[in-house]
């Protein structure tokens, strides 16, 4: 069966990471999750995070390069808002829309588009990106070329329709998109989609029987284990407190 592995409540597939492999790790607050993937492939792994205060922790995680940058739709400064953390995992939105009050303040940030980071990483191919842009994901992919998308092998990609349902049809024409570049679609949640895998099927080599067991044994199998953790008060597991079934 094709193994998946999980993240900080982000999905991947790691059997195609190797130490030659290139990792984003977009939204990365204080980089657990290049940090667990590079400890279990050895994959070069380059992190942005908006917040200074995530960054700090950011720029001292061993082995990954960080940049404090806001990944979204353009090229320049934008104002960001920045707040808490979730144990050590800080958040930043661009401006204020969500209603959320501000707990360090608004900053000016340099923002960047994915092109704009794959230049600034200087790397052209990327194995596996992760994305987690509180919202921002939508200007992010709107921004990206077709090209850019497609040189991608896998994406693991947080949408925040599950905070503000009225985003689903973005999300729906995200996936539309995405699967007309040659990717294969996994929703690893149960509602909305805040664990999304696409896979680049002809990178990946990946057949029908695959795909199948990665949408439903594994996902729901994955599922039952949460929910027998909860029943016996373990906790959920490694999500950030995301259902993955």
């Amino acid at each position: 069966m094709t193994a998946l592995a999980e993240i900080q409540g982000h999905t991947f597939y790691p059997r195609a990471l190797g130490p030659t492999s290139v990792v984003f790790d977009l939204g990365a607050a204080s980089g657990g999750f290049a940090l667990g993937v590079r400890e279990l492939s050895g994959a070069r792994c380059f992190a942005a995070d908006a917040s200074p205060s995530a960054f700090e922790l950011l720029a001292e995680a061993p082995g990954v390069t960080g940049f404090n940058l806001a990944l979204g739709g353009t090229d320049g400064r934008v104002r960001m808002d920045i707040g808490g953390h979730e144990g050590e995992r800080y958040w930043a939105r661009q401006g204020n829309d969500q209603g959320v009050a501000d707990t360090d303040g608004a900053v000016e940030v340099e923002g960047i588009t994915f092109a704009g980071f794959k230049r600034r990483a200087g790397v052209d191919f990327v194995d596996l990106v992760k994305l987690d842009i509180e919202g921002a994901e939508f200007d992010f992919f709107d921004a990206a070329s077709d090209a850019d998308l497609a040189n991608v092998g896998q994406w693991s990609v947080e949408f925040h329709d599950f905070l503000d349902p009225s985003l689903a049809p973005k999300v729906a024409a995200v996936i539309r998109r995405m699967e007309g570049l040659g990717f294969a679609t996994v929703v690893m949640t149960r509602h909305a989609h805040g664990d999304v895998l696409f896979l680049n099927r002809a990178h990946l080599g990946l057949d029908g029987w695959q795909l199948f067991c990665m949408r439903w044994p594994l996902k729901y199998g994955r599922g039952i284990r949460r929910m027998l953790r909860r029943g016996l008060g373990l906790g959920p597991g490694s999500g950030q407190g995301k259902e993955a079934a």
